[in-house]
């Protein structure tokens, strides 16, 4: 009896006609081969261990086994390699995942050795997302790093009135309590706050963008999840089958021709040296209006302006809709004492001043612990400080990546690890305010804020590559979280616990159709 016989005698029964058998054979086939693709990808980080699995299983059940359970098999190789690279296996190839006692030397690395923005685009498959023109243009960093960021508090009356709007528009106003769905809530809250800041005055309460804004994101991640899951070779086809690929280039088309009318007047204003933002002019306060001044090149016309800016939206909504629901989630299975105390230090900024210094949310630091417990418990990756090396690298300890090597570290794994975490599986919300309270250097206190990376918080990264967006994301997420503890109380429904959100590959997302419970407090506390 020949191999292929072997293979296909348990479908013996089923294969009496030919065809059967021979998709059979075939099947046995592919998987000879895709044992000798992970065997020849493994061989070539042959002294960095694979985890979840032998060298000669099928590439395509070890990139399955990465969808379903990424973040044990790397909580496994932390537990077991805490100062040695280990590896695991998915669609794209390898990934090398790094000890965290290499930290500080790859966040020196420079860009030529290896980057960060090509490892964001190849996990977010940038050729059939949209992705890939943030390795042709680095405008949307140098925007919120240079533009954004230092303009917020000029910004924060404008946002805070948006958040009113908002509430008024997606939440119930009802006394009594009422059934809502807090992710489409809050989805709305974050898509009209988000388009106050990206794209200003003139469109942030068009029903078209903030439609683009929240659903291209849904797109884009459903392509992501469900063309990752299969093999790599399978992309450039299997993409157009995918309903949701078609809906993100309709979205993505659609707002480069609702934005290009504007952006192309504001570039040929500027050309014309007839107009330049100005920060007294609040209309010129926006990602929309700094693009078109900025913008050199290639760069510096409405299409692909247009496209930047549905990416901006894409990175905000996402990482602030995350954090949103899940404090949420946090402050009402939480002891009631938090909610308390959350309230107290809301009340004593109001009173001494709400807009007294340039930004009150600041000054919110239980609130400011609250996030950081939050990420750290449901981060919106459990995967960071990627990198894809374009050379070859050996760092001190003689660990060597390398060229072409996607490499990362367990970020989840490392936050949540007992050595670092006292009791690392229970939501405390208050950890990083006793923490920040417990130090008498004040540069160390800062290291506990959410907006902080370091080495025991990493999902905004680390060293000069860290997000830029992670100053704008915390009062975002602030701002909206004080509105709805001030003025709202909630619960589950009865009998219902905490939700759990959802893994898929290293991603995490909430259940969007969620119900819980919320009712209008007769005097809301909101300082705005």
């Amino acid at each position: 009896m020949g191999v292929f016989d072997i293979a296909a005698a348990p479908f013996e029964g089923l294969a009496e006609n030919t065809i059967l058998k021979w998709l059979c054979y075939s099947f046995f086939a592919y998987c000879l081969i895709e044992a000798l693709s992970t065997w020849r990808l493994t061989r070539k980080h042959a002294g960095q261990p694979l985890i979840g699995g032998s060298p000669l299983v099928p590439q395509f059940i070890l990139n399955l086994l990465y969808f379903w359970d990424s973040t044990k098999l790397a909580k496994r190789g932390y537990d077991k390699f805490p100062t040695k690279p280990f590896q695991l296996i998915r669609s794209d190839g390898p990934v090398v995942v790094l000890p965290p006692t290499l930290l500080d030397e790859i966040a020196r690395l420079p860009y030529n050795i290896c980057e960060s923005t090509a490892a964001l685009e190849r996990d977010l498959l940038g050729s059939f997302t949209g992705v890939g023109l943030i390795l042709e243009s680095r405008l949307h960093h140098s925007i919120v790093q240079r533009k954004l960021t230092p303009r917020l508090p000029l910004l924060l009356s404008r946002m805070e009135a948006a958040v009113t709007s908002a509430f008024e528009t997606n939440f119930p106003q009802s006394e009594n309590w009422t059934e809502f769905q807090p992710y489409q809530a809050l989805s709305g809250v974050s898509a009209r706050l988000s388009a106050e800041i990206i794209v200003g005055p003139s469109f942030c309460e068009n029903k078209e963008w903030l439609h683009i804004a929240v659903e291209y994101t849904e797109s884009l991640f459903r392509t992501v999840v469900i063309l990752r899951c299969l093999p790599a070779w399978t992309h450039p086809i299997a993409c157009y089958l995918l309903p949701s690929y078609w809906r993100g280039n309709r979205l993505l088309r659609s707002a480069q021709k609702l934005l290009g009318p504007t952006l192309q007047e504001l570039l040929d204003k500027n050309d014309a040296g007839k107009w330049k933002p100005q920060d007294d002019k609040p209309e010129d306060l926006n990602v929309l209006s700094w693009l078109a001044s900025l913008a050199k090149g290639r760069e510096r016309n409405p299409v692909t302006l247009g496209h930047v800016l549905v990416l901006v939206a894409l990175a905000m909504v996402h990482t602030t809709l995350l954090r949103m629901v899940n404090v949420l989630y946090d402050v009402t299975s939480a002891d009631p004492a938090l909610l308390t105390a959350l309230l107290d230090e809301i009340g004593a900024v109001a009173k001494r001043g709400w807009h007294e210094h340039d930004n009150p949310y600041d000054a919110l630091d239980r609130l400011d612990s609250v996030l950081r417990e939050s990420q750290r418990l449901s981060p919106p990756t459990t995967m960071g400080v990627k990198r894809w090396f374009k050379e070859g690298h050996t760092f001190a300890d003689g660990t060597h990546v390398r060229a072409g090597t996607y490499a990362c570290m367990p970020v989840y794994a490392i936050e949540n690890d007992p050595a670092r975490v006292d009791c690392p599986e229970r939501f405390d919300g208050l950890r990083w305010y006793r923490a920040a309270k417990a130090t008498q250097d004040a540069n160390e206190a800062k290291l506990y804020r959410f907006s902080s990376p370091a080495p025991d918080f990493l999902n905004f990264g680390y060293g000069k590559t860290a997000c830029p967006g992670r100053f704008v994301a915390s009062v975002v997420v602030k701002m909206v979280m004080v509105k709805a503890l001030a003025d709202y109380e909630f619960r589950f429904l009865p009998g219902a616990e905490r939700p759990g959100n959802i893994v898929a590959h290293e991603f995490l997302f909430t259940w969007p159709w969620q119900r819980m419970l919320v009712r209008k407090r007769p005097r809301g506390g909101c300082p705005f």
